[in-house]
């Protein structure tokens, strides 16, 4: 249970700023990015040479917390650090908000280090890639039936599969998104006063931040959308402190490693980020003319060394540093299609009766807005559920409903706050004076824009949203405070504070209440929150594949992608344990002429399909598996093949 050696890290790194910054919340922010990089190397670096494991992470970690340590001793630091923030300069209201927002931030972590990961995609590709990383010693490309695991953005996953190595177990996964969301909400309140707010409008934006539905969701899971919301929140504030005081060589160093933990996190960095990058190399141009080639080449050596790694996989498999060509992308290009999918996409937020409560009372919007959106496209002449602007994976356009599960988890009331703010900002003059307050909106909006230019609908995309909104909470912090009395945003503060209840403790997969909590289900039956009906099958299988002293198991997942429980289990009191998947078709089954995986000959191969009748044998590598078990759920069949 060595867990705790990437935090030691963490904490010099944070005592190494504050002696030299003075300001807790910006020395957060920086050891931070610092500490992602470093881990990120050390991942990158025993990888290279197959040695992802427990004692080579226990040295290396050891070794930089000795390193960071020495920094730190060396200093001869007269600042003290330890000292807590000082909040008796606040109002008695604002430290009750502050309290607020810490019992949502704690409920949270609760659910977070009790509740198992259970997310769909988690057990699809999130945490089914770490148990193979683990095996492999290495997160180099590997034969896989989903191909997710290979080319999709790894960060939070690289940093999951540190506190599993060193804990032994999964205990400590949620906590990376859960400590994104901590970081987020400090990132913002810094923003906020990067862009004009007192300590009320500071306060109001953690608070804002604090209460977004899909956050407080994805908070305790193994998700990256916060991951990636952190990563960007320090790029914008960043950026802010560079256009707002000049360059230097440590901003800028920062603004590339946050943009490179960033893109290395997920795909959809590139999207909101690119507006802050292109904002800062128009005011780089301004004020450096031809001298901004400099800050630009730190920017990007730093930003392409963070994912060569990554982009070096993907390159040598797939052809191109991203990986496969998503089918999550707009076929065809226009403001008509833009203007389809900024409507469709505004509507995921629309059900705002439901998200206050007041559904007994009053008619939800649902309807209403469907209307709105189709009215809309039939003015333009437009197909609402045309298919070239359409995920393939949904056939029509409808508008969801308050939702609880954090895939599909709308922001109504936080939208009506930014929209309300943007109306406040247009009105205002003095508000629209505010330095950098309008570039920031317009840098968001943009990200929002060029989002709903390139990529298809679907009632899942509320998701990805989730870092527009964590970033547009300090404008709201700043234009309401700005704009309204203190008892008005207090009353906003409040309210969004109680409201926020429904989804701490009624998460759907992870539930703090009721007769199925993360208290009293079992640990492993929670796992299949999302599958059900394979719990059963599971558990079984798992059984009756130990009782065969099977250490070198082979998995067949035609069309299914439910792995990570399966895995687990599989290798719960077998540490030695092989887990590989066979019979590959896809674009990764050159790898399974590699070694190791080229000797890999499994004394046992587990299959998961979709098929009704059961197979009597399977060949793998020329060799003949007979079936020994299988069992046929509603949705799946589960069987297990040994050699003849």
């Amino acid at each position: 249970m060595l867990f705790f050696l990437p935090l030691i890290s963490l904490l010099f790194l944070f005592v190494i700023f504050q002696t030299q910054e003075r300001d807790w919340r910006n020395s957060i922010l920086s050891a931070l990015v610092v500490w992602g990089v470093i881990l990120t190397v050390i991942t990158e670096l025993l990888s290279f040479v197959r040695l992802v494991n427990f004692a080579w992470l226990t040295l290396l970690w050891l070794l930089m917390a000795l390193i960071l340590g020495t920094v730190y001793w060396r200093s001869k630091p007269s600042h003290n650090w330890w000292k807590i923030p000082n909040l008796s300069n606040l109002s008695f209201f604002s430290n009750i908000l502050i309290g607020g927002i810490g019992i949502i931030v704690a409920l949270v972590g609760l659910v977070a280090i009790v509740a198992p990961p259970n997310h769909s995609d988690s057990m699809e590709y999130h945490m089914s890639r770490i148990i193979h990383w683990m095996q492999n010693g290495s997160v180099a490309h590997y034969p896989a039936h989903t191909l997710f695991q290979l080319y999709q953005n790894p960060w939070s996953e690289f940093a999951i599969m540190h506190f599993q190595i060193l804990s032994g177990g999964d205990r400590f996964a949620n906590l990376i998104q859960w400590g994104s969301m901590l970081g987020s909400i400090i990132g913002v309140s810094l923003i906020a006063r990067r862009l004009g707010a007192n300590s009320r409008g500071q306060i109001l934006a953690a608070v804002v931040c604090a209460t977004i539905p899909m956050g407080i969701l994805q908070g305790s899971s193994t998700n990256n959308d916060y991951v990636v919301a952190f990563w960007l929140v320090c790029l914008a504030y960043f950026t802010l402190l560079i256009v707002q005081e000049g360059v230097s060589v440590a901003n800028t160093a920062k603004v590339g490693a946050s943009l490179g933990l960033a893109i290395l996190t997920k795909g959809t960095a590139y999207i909101f980020a690119l507006p802050f990058c292109l904002w800062l190399g128009v005011w780089g141009i301004r004020k450096l003319r031809w001298r901004v080639w400099k800050p630009i080449a730190i920017v990007l050596v730093i930003v392409l060394a963070i994912n060569l790694g990554h982009y070096t996989r993907n390159f040598t498999l797939f052809g191109s540093p991203l990986g496969l060509s998503s089918a999550e992308t707009n076929e065809e290009f226009g403001i008509t299609i833009l203007i389809s999918n900024v409507t469709r996409n505004l509507a995921l937020h629309a059900d705002i009766v439901r998200n206050i409560g007041l559904e007994k009372i009053i008619t939800p919007t649902t309807g209403l807005s469907g209307k709105l959106v189709e009215v809309i496209h039939e003015f333009l002449g437009l197909d609402i559920n045309d298919p070239r602007a359409m995920s393939p994976k949904v056939s029509r356009f409808y508008v969801p409903a308050s939702s609880t599960y954090e895939d599909t988890a709308g922001n109504p009331v936080h939208l009506a706050l930014i929209l309300l703010s943007l109306l406040f900002l247009l009105v205002n003059k003095r508000l629209r004076r505010q330095p950098y307050l309008f570039s920031y909106f317009l840098a968001i909006a943009a990200g929002f824009l060029l989002f709903c230019f390139l990529l298809t609908w679907s009632p899942w995309r509320c998701r990805l949203h989730l870092p527009l909104f964590i970033l547009l909470s300090a404008f709201v912090g700043v234009v309401l405070t700005k704009s309204l009395n203190y008892r008005i945003t207090s009353l906003l503060a409040v309210m969004l504070i109680l409201l926020s209840h429904s989804w701490v403790f009624q998460n759907s997969v992870r539930p703090l209440v009721g007769s199925n909590n993360i208290f009293v289900k079992p640990r492993i039956a929670q796992y299949f929150n999302t599958q059900a009906h394979l719990e059963n099958a599971y558990t079984k299988v798992v059984k009756t594949a130990k009782s065969q002293e099977c250490s070198d198991i082979g998995l067949y997942l035609e069309h299914m992608s439910f792995e990570y429980p399966l895995g687990f289990l599989l290798q719960q009191g077998q540490d030695k344990a092989k887990i590989r998947h066979v019979n590959v078709t896809n674009e990764s089954s050159p790898q399974a002429q590699e070694l190791p995986y080229s000797r890999f000959q499994p004394c046992m191969i587990i299959s998961v399909t979709r098929k009704q009748e059961p197979e009597k044998e399977l060949v793998s590598n020329n060799k003949i598996y007979s079936q020994y078990w299988s069992e046929n759920t509603s949705r799946a069949l589960v069987e297990i093949f040994v050699p003849e």
